[in-house]
């Protein structure tokens, strides 16, 4: 058996290492440099969509603003909202009264009602 001189290997001499575990290494450092570049390309994309959905005017319910549309005056005496649904800039309200039901269609917008759907009870 061979035993070899510690005192003649530098520190940094990677001169007893074979060719292909060379290989292997750099393969392996140009993999963890690439997936770093990836991971902080994501991350910068990430924060770029934070900033544009809060600096862009659009009509996401979570900017804090809201237009106070009254719809009261277009409900008939004895008529109550069951439930509303907001979705794509227009209002759907299930109103109840008077032995019927309804549905409005109102504009987010302008606050008018631009159908309105009565449905017929069912006799028992």
């Amino acid at each position: 058996m061979v035993q070899q001189n510690n005192d003649e290997q530098m520190p940094g001499d990677e001169s007893f290492q074979s060719p292909e575990m060379l290989d292997v290494q750099r393969k392996i450092r140009m993999m963890v440099v690439s997936s770093i570049l990836i991971m902080g390309l994501g991350i910068f994309s990430i924060l770029g969509v934070i900033v544009y959905k809060s600096v862009a005017n659009n009509e996401s319910g979570g900017n804090g603003q809201a237009n106070v549309v009254a719809t009261g005056n277009q409900l008939k005496a004895g008529e109550s909202i069951r439930s509303m649904l907001v979705e794509n800039g227009t209002v759907y309200l299930l109103v109840d009264g008077n032995d019927m039901t309804s549905l409005m269609v109102v504009d987010k917008k302008s606050g008018a009602v631009t159908r309105r759907i009565e449905f017929i009870p069912q006799a028992d």
